[in-house]
């Protein structure tokens, strides 16, 4: 009797699937993340398992959260460790109360939802500390970027604010399957090395900062909420020793924490 043959995994486009096939960026990846045998690991997206066989020998614990129902149904057939649990499930909405420890987290992230998934990483930040991710290349250089840099915005403070984003290494679009129109870059973000600077009130801080990044020509005293007459700006910023005919993109992520605490004591 014939055995039927397997059809082949294709990745899905609306998924975001970009699956990494270079071993000796799969390697590279390993290594970077630093893994340690007391490691618990959720690795984001594991797809067809490149990383998750190479993560599950070297730590104590390894969850995969795979949107992709017959990538997770595969991929729990073909890795039975009983340290390995496989979750069906979707990271926007996974559910991090079921870690019983900090985690590291490890994935290859679908670019159109980077900003999301990155988002509710900051969230749940209690429960990680540190995630190792690939993302745009063009995306990678926003997190990291430096007062003065093009690069730099509201998005950089953002992430600056509530962890370390380090670029480890640049990945070529042609180490994936299908292989994307763009680069890619290897981050970790170290939630363990936060701002040591806290806003008193942080709603206000990212509404500062976004409102003088999307007015981001104009210099800062124009730039800042309107609420605020330019007089209490311009005594505020000569507390925080701020020019106001800088622009946002010349302020540190400090300025702008220090502007918005005097703000909320207004």
């Amino acid at each position: 009797m014939k055995q039927k043959t397997k059809k082949p995994i294709h990745p899905k486009k609306y998924l975001g699937q970009n699956f990494l096939i270079d071993p000796n960026i799969i390697n590279k990846i390993i290594s970077a993340s630093n893994l340690k045998s007391t490691d618990c690991v959720l690795e984001v997206g594991p797809g067809l398992g490149a990383l998750t066989r190479k993560i599950a020998p070297e730590v104590k614990a390894l969850i995969g959260v795979e949107k992709d129902r017959t990538l997770a149904e595969e991929l729990s057939k073909k890795i039975s460790d009983s340290h390995v649990k496989i979750y069906n499930d979707d990271i926007l909405t996974f559910d991090f109360l079921k870690l019983n420890k900090k985690i590291k987290l490890i994935g290859n992230l679908p670019y159109y939802i980077s900003s999301s998934i990155i988002e509710k990483l900051i969230e749940n930040s209690q429960h990680i500390s540190s995630a190792f991710i690939t993302v745009q290349l063009e995306f990678a250089k926003r997190l990291i970027a430096k007062p003065g840099n093009k690069e730099y915005g509201s998005l950089t403070c953002f992430m600056q604010y509530h962890c370390e984003p380090r670029l480890l290494f640049k990945i070529k679009n042609s180490c994936f399957k299908p292989i994307p129109k763009v680069e890619s870059a290897f981050v970790c973000l170290n939630f363990e090395k936060a701002s040591p600077i806290k806003a008193e009130n942080e709603d206000l801080l990212f509404k500062t900062i976004r409102q003088t990044f999307q007015q981001r020509r104009k210099t800062i005293l124009n730039s800042l909420p309107n609420e605020y007459n330019k007089s209490q700006i311009k005594t505020i910023l000569e507390k925080c020793n701020v020019s106001p005919t800088s622009r946002a993109e010349n302020l540190t992520l400090n300025d702008f924490i220090n502007i918005s605490n005097y703000f909320n004591q207004l």
